[in-house]
């Protein structure tokens, strides 16, 4: 399999048909299953729906608007990054997966999206060297910060231009890298891989939703195991809902918050559980028989 790590680097543009994210330069190495680095890719690409590249833009990458002038636009660039990828297996890798949605975007933007196939599988690399050195997946570690942290030389290369960072993040990658690990974060890059991709989650915050399930609300004890007696109707803040609820075999009561996230595999229902001290927790007298005004019973 060949392995492209891919970096891009974008401009935020305001479009009539709203904000996009155009792709300004594109760089990605290609290593080999030694993790050798066999042939590299670098171009700059002349934006189309702005012309005008923004001051943060410019004062990340030090590429400016004169850079630009003369450079290729997307559609002549990417036949070029088609042909060098070439056929047969290949993964794209890349620190995060916003370089992933940015092509597709900007694929999308020039009806071609069927070209995105040209990649077979993905692989988040960020991801992949968070895990293999132990760092929470919901932690998001810089580029430099992680190579530093691991003891992979940065140099004297640029940081936030493509080709630069595509040698950083596959430097981090091959010394990180193993089979096994690797498995883990591979996926194909399908119809499937691309719509879970751009699935937008949200939270839900209406209780009497159809997709809300009633008896995920049941809740054990953290102490002796019994399911709970819920005291209090629910309330909704900063997209949680919460309600307090004492076990009736032990008597602790909790303050539990629970969290209802629509994602592309359904309805995700997180808890949280806070014990409280004291008798200050009053029962309403409808509380075990609604969710918000709907019917529902609670274990007592």
């Amino acid at each position: 399999m060949k392995y492209i790590i891919m970096d891009l680097e974008w401009n935020g543009a305001s479009t009539r048909s709203g904000y996009f994210d155009e792709i300004i330069e594109i760089g990605a190495v290609a290593l080999d299953d030694q993790m050798n680095i066999t042939s590299e890719f670098q171009t700059l690409v002349s934006p189309k729906q702005t012309k005008k590249l923004r001051g943060r833009i410019k004062e990340l990458t030090h590429i400016t608007n004169e850079d630009l002038k003369n450079a290729d636009g997307f559609i002549t660039v990417f036949k070029k990054l088609k042909a060098w990828i070439g056929t047969g297996d290949n993964c794209m890798l890349s620190w995060g997966n916003s370089d992933i949605s940015v092509l597709y975007e900007n694929l999308k933007r020039y009806d071609m999206l069927d070209e995105i196939y040209i990649i077979k599988n993905y692989c988040d690399a960020q991801q992949l060297c968070q895990k293999a050195v132990d760092i929470s997946l919901a932690k998001q570690v810089g580029l430099s910060a992680f190579a530093e942290l691991v003891g992979v030389e940065i140099g004297e290369d640029q940081l936030h231009r493509a080709l630069n960072d595509s040698r950083l993040t596959a430097r981090c990658f091959a010394k990180l890298f193993t089979p096994e690990l690797f498995g883990m974060f591979v996926k194909k890059a399908d119809p499937v891989f691309y719509e879970r991709m751009n699935f937008k989650c949200y939270n839900l915050q209406d209780l009497e939703d159809e997709q809300v399930v009633f008896s995920d609300f049941m809740t054990e004890c953290p102490e002796c195991g019994a399911f709970m007696k819920r005291l209090t109707r629910f309330t909704c803040k900063n997209k949680k809902h919460y309600a307090k609820y004492r076990c009736g075999i032990c008597g602790r009561k909790y303050n539990i918050s629970h969290t209802l996230k629509i994602t592309y595999d359904g309805l995700d229902h997180r808890k949280t559980l806070n014990e409280i001290g004291g008798n200050d927790v009053q029962e309403t007298d409808d509380a075990a028989d609604t969710v918000s005004g709907c019917a529902h019973t609670d274990a007592q």
